[in-house]
């Protein structure tokens, strides 16, 4: 041989090699030194593992996992049951296949040992947790959904809303009511004894603090000359909110309602821009648009022309409808949790 037996060796030491193989790599050991050293390097460390043991445990340790046994009796959690495991693991030791005899008939003694079993993946995990993430996505989407918003088109309704709205603050009985007069209450006295201007601006305040607090969109503010006059939530399912305005030409009547503003229901009507809002014209005596703003159709009705109101308009922010999925989950989430706050 005019090579080196490379990974021959451990099969010439193992005794895996036909007698005639073994033969022809011991002439080549013979006369290749760089093989000679590398056969004895082998058969030396097959010697060493052939005299290797289990490691007998120190006698503290010994005492140690007699004591841990002995806590099973006093109730000890995660302790019970530490002495049958160590014997059911023996019991399901696997054979170890013993190495075999080298060439040259060194005696290899079997080594035996516990080998820790990998825990297996289970995809079966996986595919829950990912099913149920999708489950709860897919609801999220599904609550996030806003309905389709039909705002009603008739003049008398529009005649009706503004023959009801109040000329000044009206205290009234609803819940809406009740929590902005505890907002007022909290906030300042309101007394016989109190400025009149500043309990309205205190009024306008937390009407408008209370609108947008509970998820409506609202106005973040309103103009010069105008105050509220009631708000209320009305509609067979408390869905719709009222806020009822004074101002110098009359009076102004918001209506607001968690949707998507279904335009085609509208019929026929004129489009109208103000400051970047696309405002749609139901009627213009009284004045009537409506308009979608965010996530709510708000509808106005007005004693004034468009002009005189453009103000009340602009109060409010430009938005339109978000149907995306982020803005989608964002809302079912909002659903979810004012639920459970709200039952």
């Amino acid at each position: 041989m005019s090579h080196h037996l490379g990974s021959l060796i451990s099969a010439l030491v193992d005794g895996q090699l036909s007698p005639a193989d073994a033969e022809r790599a011991l002439a080549h050991v013979a006369a290749c030194s760089p093989c000679a050293d590398e056969l004895a390097a082998a058969r030396q460390a097959r010697r060493a593992l052939s005299a290797a043991d289990d490691v007998a445990p120190a006698p503290e340790l010994t005492a140690r996992l007699l004591a841990l046994g002995s806590c099973h009796d006093l109730g000890t959690p995660g302790v019970a049951g530490v002495a049958a495991g160590m014997a059911a693991g023996r019991d399901r030791r696997r054979p170890v296949v013993p190495l075999g005899e080298s060439a040259f008939a060194v005696p290899a003694k079997a080594l035996s040992g516990d080998l820790v079993r990998r825990r297996r993946f289970d995809p079966r995990a996986v595919i829950g947790v990912v099913t149920g993430a999708g489950v709860v996505m897919t609801a999220l989407l599904l609550l996030g959904e806003e309905p389709r918003v039909a705002p009603s088109t008739h003049r008398a309704d529009a005649l009706t809303a503004l023959s009801r709205a109040p000329q000044e603050w009206a205290v009234g009985s609803g819940s809406a009511e009740r929590q902005i007069h505890a907002t007022l209450a909290a906030v300042a006295p309101l007394g016989a004894g109190s400025d009149p201007a500043a309990v309205q601006r205190l009024t306008d305040s937390a009407v408008l603090d209370w609108v947008r607090g509970e998820g409506w969109t609202g106005p973040d503010r309103l103009p010069d000359g105008y105050v509220v006059t009631d708000v209320r939530i009305t509609g067979d399912d408390a869905e719709m909110l009222e806020v009822d305005l004074a101002g110098p030409d009359g009076r102004v009547v918001l209506t607001e309602q968690h949707g998507w503003l279904d335009v085609t229901s509208l019929g026929p009507v004129e489009e109208r821009t103000i400051d970047g809002r696309t405002l749609y014209v139901v009627s213009r005596h009284p004045w009537h648009a409506v308009w979608q703003a965010d996530d709510t159709v708000v509808s106005i009705v007005s004693e004034a022309p468009e002009d005189r109101v453009a103000d009340v308009v602009d109060a409010f922010p430009v938005a339109g409808y978000d149907d995306g999925i982020p803005a989608r989950l964002t809302r079912g989430w909002d659903t979810v949790t004012g639920a459970l706050v709200n039952p």
